[in-house]
């Protein structure tokens, strides 16, 4: 399977200020597919009053956890007074951002509330099984110096195919966006797992990972560099 059309989730007006406006015509059709592909599937799952929701783990394959998460979540939105959805998949939608300008009427699944609030639990449960780190797991980076930290990268910067814990984890280690007190954005560093080197932005993390949470392999390789940059330092 090709790569996944990338989730565009900022507004139409933002689009045209960044020249990005066919990124964002590309991200709007895929959306609407992807309502338009859970309500057919709907369709055809739901019989003797009852919803098989197994087929979401194909819509999720295809479209991925983040688009189908948008969708279900504009659906939630466009009716927070709707008390056929759970108070607990409100509160999720509440952690989703969507402008107001991207809750069109073309991501709506026409079907009725009640079975929507199953997928949207079932793509829940789906995430769970991915145990990736949350906020919960981080120190705030508010006011701290990040360079030599391991930072978290929010679940939705990664791709599916590398959504896992493991690829959240990055070290910092250079960037304006390492100091607390420089205007600039970009952190530089590599992921811990296969020591790539790239950068993201200060907003791309969730936080500074917390010793505890950190697994055995990542604290070993952290022991292993830290000891390297000494005796490196004591050979100059």
């Amino acid at each position: 399977m090709s790569d996944k059309i990338p989730l565009y989730r900022s507004s139409l007006n933002t689009a045209r200020h960044c020249n990005e406006v066919d990124i964002w015509r590309q991200s709007d059709l895929e959306n609407s597919r992807c309502a338009t592909a859970i309500h057919n599937a709907i369709d055809c799952n739901f019989a003797d009053n009852h919803l098989n929701t197994d087929f979401m783990k194909s819509i999720i394959d295809e479209f991925g956890f983040d688009r189908v998460s948008y969708i279900l979540a504009c659906n939630i939105k466009r009716a927070m007074q709707d008390a056929r959805y759970s108070q607990e998949n409100k509160n999720w939608s509440e952690l989703i951002a969507i402008p107001d300008s991207n809750l069109r009427n073309e991501y709506l699944i026409n079907n009725h509330p009640v079975l929507i609030n199953a997928l949207i639990d079932k793509t829940r449960i789906a995430f769970d099984e991915l145990h990736m780190f949350s906020a919960d797991d981080c120190e705030s980076m508010a006011g701290q110096e990040l360079t030599g930290k391991v930072l978290v990268l929010k679940p939705s910067i990664l791709a599916d195919k590398y959504k896992s814990p493991d690829n959240q984890l990055f070290l910092a280690t250079a960037g304006f966006g390492c100091s607390p007190s420089s205007l600039g954005r970009s952190i530089y560093g590599i992921f811990l797992k296969d020591n790539e080197y790239t950068s993201f932005y200060r907003q791309d993390f969730l936080g500074i990972a917390r010793d505890d949470v950190l697994p055995n392999w990542a604290k070993s390789k952290l022991e292993t560099q830290e000891s390297e940059s000494l005796e490196t330092v004591q050979q100059m």
